[in-house]
């Protein structure tokens, strides 16, 4: 029975794996992060570690160094686990710091085993190191050939750590503090357009931002210290006087250090993040454009639309907007509730459509229109009327409205809707049986912007007690586990098992259409954020 040691942040990965290793006879122990790993390898050592590559504190990548660093965990077979990178990316990495296999995630449970039994397979032998770093199966040699294939051996991973170093943008540095001299590897010393790989410290510090100067000094003197590694970011311009922003970290060499010499070998590896960087902050540029224009257009829009809904006598009444997040398309949708003449209410809900104008400023222009009108005219058909002809004589280009007009007048319980290419309508009866029944309203024209000369039918029917009107945007039975047809099918269902929970919560109280409003988006949406502009707008009868 062998002892793997798995290192992953991720419970259910490391459960994972603990369970494939118990399958094939092996004992795990376990850890989730590389600093609390390097510490349990150093009180038991394992007879192979597998690691996941990103996690904080040490990762996966410097934890295999700093094993393969010292001399009792430097034979110890280690194998990469990962999620985020490709094949091409990490097997560089992972040769240049000795690790022999990569497992991908997800991974399939039989992959996983062929892995972990070529890792225990056989432990460290010189051939089997060769073989593995990717010179392929050979022959035994004699034994004088030995040196020959540990030097093309030697050669080999040199050539994958200059690779790794070319693809990062990366080299390493030694620091000698007697002589004051840094030795920089070619790579490095040609991205800071150096004449010389061996550099002054004192011509090298010159070149270090005044800010980051005192930061750097620190990181070698703590390193020297404590022995411990250390990674800190500086800026430091080349010969041409451009700046790069370099991840420099910083370990001592106190095995190489030589008799005479008073202090250890400072080394490290700096790797060029000035692109990375210079994205992230773009990116964040453009995050801070996005949410201020975000933030302006859902200010315009909700000052458009009412603050306070009115109280109309035998009415309930209540709305509901909800903005797409992570949309700028926003303020497409409306629902609106006024009183108006003669104690009726005046009841809209719609949308704009298309990507010559912005939806929220030809949103407000509609609804301020289609208020204004209906001062002088309520008849819910003239006001489709009136309002298409306003749009198709201002608007150009692709733009077109659909809306829903009703007006309830409570005395006579008559209700009167005109429909402009607009989702149909629900009005929820309470039954004979005590199930209620949501009935769409039929009756559609075409929609808004279109033709010039579209007419428009209104539908008249009777509200007794008790009954609901739900007008909405598409918005709502748009989901996101099916068509938007789904949706549709769907909704009759949902406003009826909401309306019947509401009204038993609230038998000894007037309905509360607010809640019912709210309650619908919630049972459709489903918890999710919705994929457009939600609108509900809801009327309410009573005694």
């Amino acid at each position: 029975m062998s002892t793997v040691l798995v290192v992953d942040d991720d419970p259910i990965s490391r459960d994972f794996m603990r369970t494939l290793l118990g399958y094939r006879g092996h004992q795990a122990y376990e850890a989730a992060d590389g600093d609390t790993a390097l510490a349990l390898a150093r009180r038991r050592l394992p007879d192979a570690v597998i690691t996941d590559v990103m996690m904080p504190n040490l990762d996966g990548y410097e934890l295999a160094r700093m094993l393969r660093s010292q001399p009792a965990t430097s034979h110890i077979p280690i194998a990469f686990s990962t999620a985020h990178y490709g094949q091409d990316e990490i097997e560089p990495m992972a040769r240049a710091c000795g690790v022999r296999d990569v497992i991908f995630k997800p991974a399939q449970p039989g992959m996983v085993l062929a892995t972990i039994d070529a890792l225990l397979g056989s432990v460290a032998g010189a051939g089997d190191a060769i073989s593995e770093a990717g010179f392929g199966p050979q022959p035994e040699p004699p034994v004088d050939d030995l040196p020959a294939r540990w030097h093309r051996f030697a050669e080999g991973l040199a050539e994958r750590l200059a690779e790794t170093h070319r693809l990062t943008r990366s080299g390493t540095w030694d620091l000698d503090p007697d002589a004051g001299m840094i030795v920089l590897s070619t790579g490095l010393s040609d991205l800071l357009r150096l004449p010389s790989t061996s550099v002054r410290l004192e011509q090298l510090r010159q070149h270090v931002h005044p800010e980051d100067l005192a930061k750097l000094v620190a990181l070698s003197e703590d390193t020297r210290r404590a022995g411990e590694p250390r990674i800190a970011e500086v800026r430091i311009a080349d010969l041409d006087g451009v700046v790069h922003e370099l991840i420099v970290s910083c370990r001592t060499d106190t095995q190489s250090r030589q008799p005479g010499e008073s202090a250890p070998i400072v080394w490290g590896v700096a790797q060029d993040v000035t692109e990375i960087r210079r994205a992230q902050r773009n990116n964040l540029n453009v995050q801070g454009r996005w949410l201020a224009e975000r933030r302006a257009v859902d200010s315009f829009h909700q000052a458009v639309l009412p603050r306070k809904l009115p109280t109309v006598a035998g009415v309930g009444l209540g709305a509901i907007y909800l903005a797409a997040p992570e949309r700028l398309d926003i303020g497409n949708g409306w629902c609106d509730v006024q009183q108006i003449a003669g104690g009726r209410v005046l009841l809209s809900v719609g949308e704009v459509a298309g990507h010559d104008q912005p939806a929220v400023a030809v949103t407000s222009s509609v609804l301020a229109a289609l208020r204004a009108y209906a001062f002088e005219d309520p008849d819910p058909a003239r006001l489709l009327t009136r309002l298409n002809r306003l749009l198709t004589g201002t608007f150009e280009g692709d733009m077109f409205v659909t809306a829903v007009v009703a007006v309830y007048d409570p005395d006579t319980e008559c209700l009167c809707v005109a429909n402009a290419g607009h989702p149909l309508p629900l009005v929820v009866v309470p039954g004979s049986d005590g199930d209620p029944k949501a009935v769409p309203l039929q009756r559609r024209g075409p929609a808004l912007g279109i033709f010039a000369d579209a007419e428009f039918t209104r539908q008249h029917l009777t509200m007794p007690p008790g009954s609901v009107l739900c007008a909405y945007t598409d918005g709502v039975i748009d989901c996101h586990d099916g068509p938007m047809a789904a949706g549709a099918r769907r909704l009759p269902y949902a406003v009826t098992k909401v309306f019947s929970e509401v009204a038993a919560d609230q038998v000894e109280q007037p309905p509360d259409a607010q809640d019912l409003a709210e309650r619908i988006v919630v049972e459709m949406l489903g918890g999710n954020s919705p994929d457009d502009d939600v609108c509900v707008a809801v009327l309410w009868t009573s005694a």
